[in-house]
């Protein structure tokens, strides 16, 4: 029996595309945003101490959301990591500095599934114009 390929394999993992839209995300919230934790105030952040939090768990999250700037932070460690992102005080302090329909509007884009690679891609393009601009 003949072998067929039935795919053709893709240069550029998912994973690959992940790392670098991450990257280029963490690079316009800290060009974006002052250095202090969005949940808590503590600050000025820097090093290890300074991360970049979801408004929303990351692994609740489909493709369109997960690496959408309008949904990250500065965070300090604490917050971040020891706290799990402290969702509650994150999505009370959105709503009170963004505004109830910024927020509304996100939550509704959690229904929005798309193909992770193209979008990936596409974002990435977006993300690097962004930073060029900042």
């Amino acid at each position: 029996m003949k072998k067929t390929r039935l795919r053709k394999q893709s240069k550029v993992t998912t994973a690959k595309l992940q790392r670098t839209l991450w990257e280029l995300c963490k690079q316009i919230i800290r060009k974006k945003y002052k250095p202090f934790c969005y949940t808590c105030g503590s600050g000025p952040l820097s090093g290890s101490n300074c991360h970049t939090g979801h408004m929303l768990a990351k692994a609740s999250l489909g493709a369109f959301l997960k690496y959408d700037i309008r949904l990250l932070r500065i965070q300090c460690m604490t917050c971040n990591v020891w706290h799990g992102g402290r969702g509650a005080d994150f999505i009370e302090n959105m709503r009170r500095i963004e505004g109830d329909e910024y927020v509304d509007n996100i939550l509704k884009d959690r229904n929005v599934t798309v193909k992770a690679d193209e979008f990936y891609s596409k974002q990435i393009q977006n993300y690097r114009s962004i930073i060029e601009t900042l």
